[in-house]
């Protein structure tokens, strides 16, 4: 392996890793996700959520934002009992707003 392609190599499998590095922060005490402005990675800070489950919640509140923590439970693979271990530590604030730039008028 040239000496080049060591480095790009090394880098490109902290890339790839990045996601499940950033998951693996644990929450503070008192520290709360909003299920309808989290990023994937942020997700992934929840015990049980991996990237899937995390790109499945952040799709489905894009259909329809949550209003109550207990619709997270249409994602599938989480259920009643996960959202009892989670329920202190997330919260359901307004949706974000979709970044769409105002349509200039034509006179």
């Amino acid at each position: 392996m040239s000496a080049l392609a060591r480095p790009l190599l090394a880098a490109a499998v902290l890339v790839a890793a990045a996601p499940a590095l950033a998951g693996g922060k644990a929450l503070s005490p008192g520290e709360r996700i909003d299920l309808n402005r989290a990023p994937v990675v942020e997700l992934m800070r929840l015990p049980g959520i991996g990237e899937k489950k995390a790109r499945a919640i952040v799709a489905l509140r894009q259909r329809q934002p949550f209003r109550r923590v207990e619709d997270v439970l249409a994602v599938k693979g989480l259920g009643p009992a996960w959202l009892e271990k989670v329920k202190a530590k997330v919260t359901v604030g307004a949706p974000v707003a979709p970044n769409i730039a105002p349509v200039a008028s034509h006179k």
